[in-house]
């Protein structure tokens, strides 16, 4: 009886020794598995990629394209308003420097002005205001240099009479103005003649007057260069007039010595 229970003891605390180790041994197994297992990665974990599904893929290259479509549009605008604005101010530049000029809106207008010393009628010298231009701007320089000798001559006589003893130096100075200015007024004498001709002509047939002014117009016009040269050579050693006083005296003044 006694070897029983010391058996059935034994056999027991075998049991019970056993049963401990098995559960330190599970123990030990289920901490190795939680050491050596992974946490699954949660999504949407900060720091983590997001993955992205196929629709918000394809929304976001739409939106990509609207941009881009939208910003070469926007340059599109831009560069036909630069495009515009070059076209314009080209337009502007051309019709103002370099496009041909209407004669008609060139055309000055006439004004009647008092030659003393022109033989022409006024009717005539507006006949060569309309149909000789250049001809007419010499009757106006020829005017104005046959008034500058009647000056200069006019002051010649002055010094000679406060100075009769010297008589013969103002004399002689005195002919050569005088010379100056007749052959200046000869040589206009014969450009008047074939004026009054053509202008005469002009009233009866113009047709006819036409082919005359074209034909006459440079001749006319180098003849009385020609009569102009020597006399501007002789007038051009006079001092001028100073110009009278005044903003507007002062530039009629300069106005007049420049087309008269």
């Amino acid at each position: 009886m006694l070897e029983f229970l010391k058996k059935k003891k034994k056999d027991g605390g075998q049991t019970e020794s056993s049963k401990k180790k098995s559960d330190r041994k599970d123990k030990g197994e289920r901490s190795e598995d939680k050491k050596g297992k992974k946490p699954d990665d949660k999504k949407g974990k900060k720091g983590s990629p997001v993955a992205k599904d196929d629709s918000q893929i394809q929304k976001e290259k739409n939106t990509e394209k609207k941009k881009r479509k939208w910003f070469s549009k926007k340059l599109v605008f831009i560069l036909f308003l630069i495009l515009t604005a070059m076209g314009a101010s080209s337009l502007v530049v051309y019709k103002f420097y370099f496009a041909p000029k209407d004669p008609e809106s060139l055309k000055a207008d006439y004004q009647k002005l008092e030659l003393k010393n022109i033989n022409l009628p006024e009717e005539m010298i507006r006949f060569c205001f309309d149909n000789f231009p250049d001809l007419y701007a010499a009757i106006l320089n020829c005017n104005t240099e046959i008034g500058l000798m009647d000056k200069e001559i006019a002051r010649i006589d002055d010094i000679a009479k406060q100075y009769p003893e010297q008589g013969k130096i103002a004399e002689k100075e005195k002919a050569v103005w005088e010379k100056a200015k007749i052959n200046l007024q000869k040589s206009f004498l014969k450009i008047e003649k074939p004026v009054k001709e053509i202008y005469v002509l002009f009233r009866v047939n113009k047709e006819q007057a036409m082919i005359q002014i074209n034909e006459k117009n440079k001749e006319l016009t180098d003849l009385a260069g020609a009569a102009l040269v020597p006399a501007r050579e002789l007038t051009k050693s006079i001092e001028e007039e100073k110009p009278p006083p005044g903003l507007i005296q002062g530039t009629l003044y300069k106005l007049k010595k420049k087309f008269l």
